[in-house]
């Protein structure tokens, strides 16, 4: 579904092999992907940005291609794999760019490891913390069903979600897709973002500039404030008309606003 084969990799972690696309020259900027996807998401603006830069769209533990964690994984754990991998690979400082519960590992890999992020780019991000853990998690358990598999999500669903402000067929089933696939780990990541203390973590945000960017009609445009007021040299951005997956749903108004903040 993704780019020519010869562009795909693994990269040994010591929690499991991650899987990645590398495509294009330059400075790298590393790509995360939200809940239950996989790099399918920026399948739409990877081509546009390798032009300029080296993408590194990577898979988390447990989605797409990557391996699945043989314990109980939480978002530290998942920042210490990505940090890992990109080191392996000689990537030792980038632009991050994360979308949904990819803008929370971003957020987290550089509240960790500071000296790693030069920009970050927060797209869609969920801003919870462990005292609503309980509510989201009930809210979320109509998704899966009694073994904790995801359930197949339908275009209404999408829309109702705010995933995408109008849903198409294609996505919808590139989603159920990389639901299915992901299997358990969907409910586990949910379980593991849900029970994160976000707020906690931002005064450890020392990115050179920090872009928050979310769709108009994203249900978790709540954060939006939060994050512009509470990250050093942050910045936000508002894409008219969008959801949840803006980069997917309108690739050139997301690179529109994405790259000029890079070149900045």
């Amino acid at each position: 579904m993704f780019v020519r084969r010869d562009l795909t990799d693994t990269v040994p972690t010591p929690s499991g092999n991650m899987h990645f696309v590398k495509k294009g020259s330059g400075y790298p900027v590393v790509l995360l992907h939200p809940l239950g996807t996989s790099i399918w998401t920026w399948e739409g603006v990877i081509d546009s940005l390798s032009q300029k830069y080296t993408c590194y769209a990577f898979d988390m533990l447990g989605h797409g291609d990557s391996d699945k964690p043989t314990r109980h994984f939480n978002l530290p754990d998942y920042a210490q794999a990505l940090d890992h991998a990109c080191q392996v690979l000689n990537i030792h400082r980038a632009h991050v760019v994360g979308n949904s519960v990819g803008a929370v590992l971003a957020t987290e890999t550089a509240a960790s490891f500071p000296e790693r992020v030069d920009k970050l780019v927060l797209v869609g991000c969920p801003v919870w913390g462990p005292r609503t853990a309980k509510e989201r998690l009930k809210e979320s358990a109509s998704q899966f069903d009694a073994k904790g598999m995801p359930k197949p999500r339908t275009l209404k669903g999408l829309k109702e979600a705010t995933t995408f402000a109008n849903p198409q067929q294609e996505w919808l089933d590139a989603n159920n897709q990389s639901r299915a696939k992901a299997g358990v780990w969907v409910g586990k990541l949910m379980g593991s973002l849900a029970h994160y203390d976000l707020m906690s973590r931002l005064p450890r945000v020392k990115a050179s500039s920090t872009m928050v960017l979310y769709g108009e009609v994203d249900r978790l445009r709540e954060g939006e404030e939060l994050l512009h007021n509470n990250i050093v040299n942050a910045q936000k951005v508002v894409l008219p008309g969008l959801g949840h997956i803006p980069q997917v749903e309108d690739p050139e108004a997301f690179l529109g606003a994405l790259i000029p903040f890079l070149e900045a």
